[in-house]
């Protein structure tokens, strides 16, 4: 009998992606376990709900643990639910008493999902590059103007966050850039992605903003 410790993560980096929320991981884990798994035993199942890029994945840590003392496989639904960038590939890769799938490449092994998430990451990498390549010059230039109040700063905003966000830019790509371009949060005080999620989210339920 197989023995499984599933982990799913959601960030403010996932905001409007339906494909990586919550459910979505849960139903491509539960279609692996039904297509690729004859009886599987689940030791555990543990979720990030994670506010800030800043914020530490603790349950991850306790899955790893685990499966670790166990000998269970660490379980996600895609390769970006793990957190390379924060704790590099080693920790999931390099440690030979860790047994790692992936839902969304069912067939992969170890060395092949750690190509996969090299690929990934120099993808992320392009296409913040990019998205940041991709603003006018007057926004990407600091610029000393008065600035915007109410629904004129919010347009301001919209016209710097959304167009990066559509081009993969992480939140904080776009808080960078907005604190570039010399624009304050409502308080007056720079830019975080928390800050960032929190207008990303008004905006999406305000599209005539």
């Amino acid at each position: 009998m197989a023995r499984f410790v599933i982990y799913t993560r959601s960030g403010p980096e996932d905001l409007g992606r339906a494909d990586v929320s919550l459910a979505a991981q849960n139903r491509d884990i539960e279609l692996y376990l039904a297509d690729y798994v004859s009886a599987p035993d689940i030791l555990g199942h543990y979720c990030d709900r994670l506010t800030s890029i800043e914020e530490r994945a603790r349950n991850l840590d306790t899955a790893l643990s685990l499966c670790q003392e166990t000998g269970a496989t660490l379980l996600v639904a895609r390769t970006d639910r793990l957190p390379f960038d924060d704790m590099g590939f080693a920790p999931f890769f390099a440690n030979a008493g860790l047994a790692l799938r992936v839902a969304s490449l069912p067939d992969a092994p170890k060395s092949e999902l750690l190509v996969f998430a090299r690929l990934q990451a120099q993808e992320r990498r392009f296409d913040h590059r990019q998205a940041r390549q991709a603003l006018p010059d007057e926004i990407t230039t600091r610029q000393t103007y008065q600035r915007p109040r109410g629904h004129d700063q919010i347009e301001q905003i919209a016209r710097i966050a959304l167009p990066l966000r559509h081009r993969g830019a992480t939140m904080g790509d776009i808080a960078s850039e907005l604190n570039r371009a010399g624009i304050t949060t409502a308080r007056g005080a720079a830019w975080r992605a928390t800050n960032v999620s929190r207008i990303l989210s008004y905006l999406e339920t305000n599209p005539a903003t």
